[in-house]
C-alpha cells in the first residue's frame, strides 16, 4: 500500500481542499502511470473527502479501467493535455481564488514585475479561450493550448491548469502561480506593478527555459 501511487493523488487533493484552491466538488486532478493509464478523480465529490478507493483508473480513451465511481466529467480534457505533452506526468485543474479572478476578467497572468514567477511560470501565463465546462471544445481548446515550455494556464471564466513531471511538480506550478496572483493584486492596490528591466527579463526567460529543460 504504501507504494500505491493513488496515495500521493489523494494528499495532493486534501492540499488543494485545504488551500482552498477547489470549490467543494470543482476541480480535478490525475497522474499519467508507466502503462500510459491515468488515475483520475471522481466526479461530485469533495477534494477533502477523496479516498484511495474512490479514483478511477482510465485508458487514453477514456475507459474506465478500474475503479466504481463516474471519472470527473473533465477526463478528457486531461487525456487531450496528456496528448500533447509526452514530458506530463500529472495535470492539476483548480480554481485557487486570485487566479481565477484574472480569469474571470479575461486577463492573461503578466509575470513581468516578479523575478520568481518569470522563472518558474514563464513570461506570462496563457489564457485558454473559453468553452462550456466538461465539453469536447475545451477539451480540444486545452490541447491545442499545452505547450512544453510552458506549465500554467489561465481558462476564462473558469479556472486555471497546470502540469508536471509529477503530481508535486503540478502542484508547486500552480502554488507559485497563486502566491503571485496574489501578489499581483496587492501591487495594482498599492499603485501600479513596475516591470523589471528588458535585460532582465530576457535572463529570466533563459532561466525558465532551464528550468523547463529546454
Amino acid at each position: 500500500m504504501a507504494d500505491d501511487p493513488r496515495l500521493k493523488l489523494v494528499e495532493i487533493c486534501h492540499l488543494l481542499a485545504a488551500r482552498s484552491y477547489t470549490t467543494a466538488t470543482g476541480g480535478n486532478v490525475s497522474m499519467r502511470l508507466p502503462d500510459d493509464t491515468f488515475w483520475v478523480t471522481p466526479s461530485a465529490l469533495n477534494k477533502t473527502r477523496v479516498r484511495v478507493e474512490d479514483l478511477v483508473r482510465v485508458n487514453i480513451a477514456g475507459e474506465i479501467l478500474e475503479g466504481t465511481r463516474r471519472p470527473s466529467s473533465e477526463t478528457f480534457m486531461h487525456l487531450m493535455a496528456y496528448q500533447a505533452l509526452p514530458a506530463a506526468g500529472a495535470i492539476i485543474h483548480a480554481h485557487p481564488p486570485y487566479a481565477s479572478g484574472f480569469s474571470q476578467a479575461g486577463k492573461t497572468l503578466d509575470t513581468s514585475s516578479s523575478s520568481e514567477a518569470v522563472a518558474i511560470l514563464g513570461r506570462d501565463v496563457p489564457l485558454i479561450p473559453y468553452a462550456h465546462p466538461s465539453s469536447s471544445e475545451l477539451a480540444e481548446l486545452v490541447g491545442r493550448a499545452m505547450q512544453p515550455a510552458c506549465k500554467a494556464y489561465m481558462m476564462a471564466h473558469h479556472g486555471v491548469l497546470t502540469w508536471g513531471v509529477d503530481l508535486w511538480d503540478a502542484f508547486d506550478i500552480l502554488d507559485v502561480m497563486e502566491i503571485f496572483a496574489h501578489s499581483l493584486v496587492a501591487s495594482i492596490i498599492i499603485g501600479s506593478p513596475r516591470s523589471l528591466p528588458e535585460s532582465d527579463l530576457s535572463w529570466l526567460a533563459k532561466k525558465h527555459l532551464e528550468l523547463m529543460g529546454s
